[in-house]
């Protein structure tokens, strides 16, 4: 968590408390349950995207690590092929070889 979200949802629930409480007041006596339960609206709200960011941040990473791992596993599959495409042709090429000089003797 950055102290910029925390920032935010401090932000959050000072806000819904003054509109709360404002509103309210246009109507008379303000009761304070209402206000209340607006400042625990907004602050279970604020920690649900928080935790929501934070999950998707976890995500995010086991996605890069993954892809990491993907990318380096098919680099090493591909030096393997090389090397066996290596080894094939130059087998093939020896053989050719071979046949050529059986066949001119």
């Amino acid at each position: 968590m950055e102290v910029k979200d925390v920032g935010l949802a401090a932000v959050m629930i000072v806000s819904s408390i003054i509109l709360t409480d404002r509103w309210l007041n246009r109507f008379g006596d303000s009761d304070p349950v209402i206000i209340i339960s607006a400042m625990l609206l907004a602050g279970s709200l604020a920690a649900m995207i928080l935790l929501l960011d934070m999950r998707l941040r976890k995500i995010e990473d086991s996605i890069e690590t993954k892809e990491r791992s993907l990318r380096i596993n098919i680099k090493g599959v591909e030096e393997n092929l090389d090397k066996r495409m290596e080894e094939m042709a130059q087998s093939t090429s020896h053989t050719i070889g071979e046949f050529s000089k059986r066949i001119y003797r």
